[in-house]
């Protein structure tokens, strides 16, 4: 039923943080800023409404940053503890609905066991402050692309074991249609998967004229959707989402980040997509998931144009991710100049 990483294109561990980071983003180790006074004493006064007066800003390690859009780790005094600060203003280069990612990640804390960050604060309204922001408790781990080359087989088999069953427990997560998630994580209209699987193709690709082919594409496999069934849909479970650490020799799963994207779709999306990134399936997976949730016998059908979109929605047309799109394309059999823009001479 799944394919894991040795028969899928190499190198998609490596493209996947390119192309979903913000424009103009400088590498974290050429710069250590700091936030402006009037930033940091606001920021100071958003944590002591939730730590207490005590609270202190002990020391700050930039993650991310791009105009008006910044992601930083902070450590605290009084409590110690470390947490993660999103700060987005209105020129962000990212939607950033904060209050959405949290409700997200209340609706998975709620319903599952699964690892997620916990929310402190949120607030994208601009009424006290120039941002929106999120301050969330900062998971402790490394990233699956740092972790799974080092491991030996069995402890492989044994982190995929606990991955299949944490992504089964997520997708899990029930609704009664379709559609993208409101602000507080329901569903204010729902439909059938395939309408709302148009209506978010082209919204995410944002070439207008590949954004039509590809709706024409999934029409001709319209059949082949008869069975699906909502649950929640992650959409970019990729190597640097999710986290491992090491507990007494044992790598446990430590979190699974970055809910952006999540909406209520074909959780069947979710594991194509692991299926065409290097590192995310192998022995133990299927296993796991399929204890907890059934895969359609139609699946395999559909597999091809999950990964196709995925390819449209993150086009960075390079060689590497022409030859993605050349070969899903190919084993669909259509042509994959539809498909591609052309080169940029």
């Amino acid at each position: 039923m799944f394919r894991y990483h040795s028969e899928r294109p190499l190198r998609h561990d490596a493209r996947v943080t390119q192309a979903r980071a913000p424009a103009q983003v400088e590498d974290e180790n050429m710069f250590n800023p700091t936030l402006s006074p009037q930033d940091e004493a606001a920021l100071l006064t958003i944590l002591r409404q939730t730590f207490g007066p005590a609270c202190r800003i002990a020391d700050t390690t930039y993650q991310t940053r791009a105009e008006d859009y910044v992601v930083l780790l902070a450590r605290l005094e009084q409590p110690a503890l470390e947490v993660i600060i999103k700060l987005a203003g209105p020129r962000a280069p990212v939607a950033c609905p904060f209050d959405r990612m949290a409700a997200i990640a209340r609706l998975v804390r709620t319903h599952t066991t699964v690892p997620v960050f916990g929310v402190v604060a949120v607030d994208v309204s601009y009424r006290q402050y120039p941002w929106r922001y999120m301050v969330a408790t900062h998971l402790q781990g490394k990233r699956w692309n740092e972790v799974w080359p080092t491991l030996d087989a069995a402890q492989l088999e044994q982190a995929y074991r606990q991955l299949g069953d944490a992504v089964a427990r997520i997708h899990n997560i029930p609704f009664a249609e379709f559609g993208e998630l409101a602000a507080d994580a329901t569903l204010p209209f729902g439909s059938s998967y395939t309408q709302a699987l148009f209506v978010r193709a082209r919204r995410h690709i944002h070439d207008s004229r590949l954004a039509e082919r590809y709706v024409a594409l999934v029409q001709e496999y319209a059949a082949a959707f008869t069975d699906v069934s909502p649950g929640l849909t992650h959409e970019d479970l990729n190597p640097n989402n999710v986290l491992f650490s090491q507990e007494q020799g044992v790598w446990k799963l430590a979190g699974i980040v970055d809910f952006d994207n999540a909406w209520a779709g074909c959780p069947e999306s979710d594991l194509a997509r692991m299926e065409f990134w290097r590192g995310m399936m192998g022995p133990g997976f299927g296993e796991a998931y399929t204890a907890l949730r059934a895969v359609s016998p139609q699946y395999p059908q559909r597999r091809l144009l999950y990964q196709l979109l995925w390819c449209l929605e993150y086009a960075k047309w390079t060689p590497q991710h022409r030859e993605d799109t050349r070969r899903v394309c190919g084993l669909l059999g259509v042509p994959a100049a539809e498909f591609m823009l052309p080169p940029v001479r």
